[in-house]
């Protein structure tokens, strides 16, 4: 029996494992940029509205349509949430609610059968 080490084997297996380990930390500790805010208003076209009617749809029929077709710029696309005011009766059900959990459940009625069927050695 040798007692080099070698790379077959477990050995190898550890060795391909740390070296995943070690290129994953290095490329997750690089910094990168999310999804920037945008800079202006935002609009919404709701589907069968009148101005949704007034607009052409775009035809992507042919390359060269496709191949002129512009990106959505997304600056104008995603909007911006309006936080929802509460109703009187909403803020006055949050101010005297009190923390409490629910009950329990009923037991499981067949719990004695299903601990016999799934472990019979412990039972005599």
């Amino acid at each position: 029996m040798s007692s080099k080490a070698s790379l077959t084997g477990h050995g190898f297996a550890f060795a391909m494992t740390a070296g995943i380990v070690a290129v994953s930390a290095i490329l997750a500790s690089k910094p990168s940029l999310g999804q920037t805010t945008p800079a202006g208003g935002t609009a919404s076209i709701q589907h069968g509205s009148e101005k949704a009617r007034e607009m052409k749809e775009p035809s992507f029929r042919t390359r060269e349509e496709r191949l002129n077709a512009k990106p959505l710029d997304w600056n104008s696309t995603i909007g911006t949430p309006t936080p929802r005011t509460l109703t009187a009766n909403e803020r006055r059900a949050l101010q005297s609610a009190k923390p409490k959990s629910s009950a329990g459940g009923a037991p499981n009625p067949n719990a004695e059968k299903d601990a016999r069927k799934l472990h019979p050695d412990d039972w005599n």
